[in-house]
């Protein structure tokens, strides 16, 4: 190893910083070179401008220092950075008077937290009455599908076949209720949705006005009425498969009215006739992207006093709880 001696060194630098300003023309600099080393001349070598340096008083101390030159590259980057960091306070910027506006709004149309549940319940109370048609409808659709299914039968007796259009009209009727179906599944999932969307509010509402918190309440898809209970979903193909093959198990094990149609996307039994009956609904919807579908069960009793009754007994509610169950592996 090349041993270095301090003292020379120290005496040279002694010696520099004593000499006269003049006698270095009135100039000092001190400058450290590629090596590390620390340099004092009374100028800066051109390859040095770059590489920064000190200009020093007559004492040696310190009165201007100018800063290395920075690369190009450099200078990029910290442009980039600047420029994403405008953007970001931007952002936040918009962000910030997005929720004022948000605010002002709501305490506008808002004077307290029961006006606020009274707009959820009016919207959840309207889709209760939107899902009540569907389920009429359904009703009328599954009637007018049995009376034609008589006819094909009594036609088939009769040693005719039912014409194209006949048979046209019941696979109509077999898709009209596999999409009212899928409907209701939407407007049970939009209660949700106006559900969280109110909580929201609620929890916003309480913050401006300095209310204390309340417990969230139970969501639409959480009470035991939800019909979104018995959806049952599938991620692919096979697993559908499997699925619906349990699904028309459990329809023919519960059942209290034959099966009026069984095919691959939909099962039906027929409509109850006592109020100890009830109809059973399984449909297959498939998703609008990939393969997986959604496999729904609905049950519906006897339009009657006695029936709704039996629509509320324990029985109803165990064969709708235990449909999710029954599917899932």
């Amino acid at each position: 190893m090349r041993k270095i001696n301090i003292t020379a060194i120290s005496i040279a630098l002694i010696l520099l910083l004593t000499l006269p300003l003049s006698a270095m023309g009135g100039k000092l600099y001190r400058w450290v070179d590629a090596d590390g080393r620390v340099q004092y001349s009374d100028r800066v070598p051109p390859e040095q401008q770059a590489r920064g340096h000190s200009r020093l008083d007559e004492s040696g101390i310190e009165l201007e220092k100018v800063k290395a030159a920075r690369s190009k590259e450099a200078i990029q980057e910290d442009l980039a950075r600047e420029k994403a960091l405008k953007r970001l306070r931007a952002e936040q910027q918009r962000l910030i008077e997005s929720q004022k506006a948000a605010d002002r709004v709501l305490l506008r149309t808002f004077r307290a937290e029961d006006d606020i549940k009274m707009a959820r319940d009016g919207k959840l109370t309207a889709i209760d009455v939107h899902i009540q048609v569907i389920r009429g409808n359904i009703k009328r659709l599954k009637n007018r599908l049995e009376d034609l299914q008589k006819g094909a039968a009594d036609m088939e007796r009769q040693g005719k076949k039912a014409s194209l259009n006949y048979l046209n009209d019941m696979t109509s009727l077999h898709q009209q209720i596999k999409d009212a179906y899928a409907s209701i599944i939407v407007k049970e999932r939009d209660k949700d949705t106006i559900w969280a969307n109110h909580e929201d509010d609620l929890r916003r509402f309480r913050t401006l006005k300095k209310l204390q918190p309340e417990k969230p309440g139970i969501t639409p898809s959480q009470q035991t009425a939800s019909l979104l209970e018995t959806v049952v979903q599938c991620p692919d193909t096979e697993s559908c498969d499997l699925a619906w093959k349990k699904a028309t198990a459990y329809v023919e094990l519960h059942a209290t009215t034959r099966l009026q149609l069984a095919s691959d996307i939909i099962l039906l039994t027929r409509t109850p006739i006592q109020d100890d009956e009830f109809s059973l609904t399984v449909s297959r919807i498939a998703e609008k992207k990939g393969t997986g579908a959604e496999i729904f069960l609905d049950l519906l009793c006897k339009n009657s006093p006695g029936g709704e009754k039996f629509c509320l007994s324990d029985k109803i509610k165990n064969i709708r709880s235990n449909f999710r169950p029954a599917l899932t592996p």
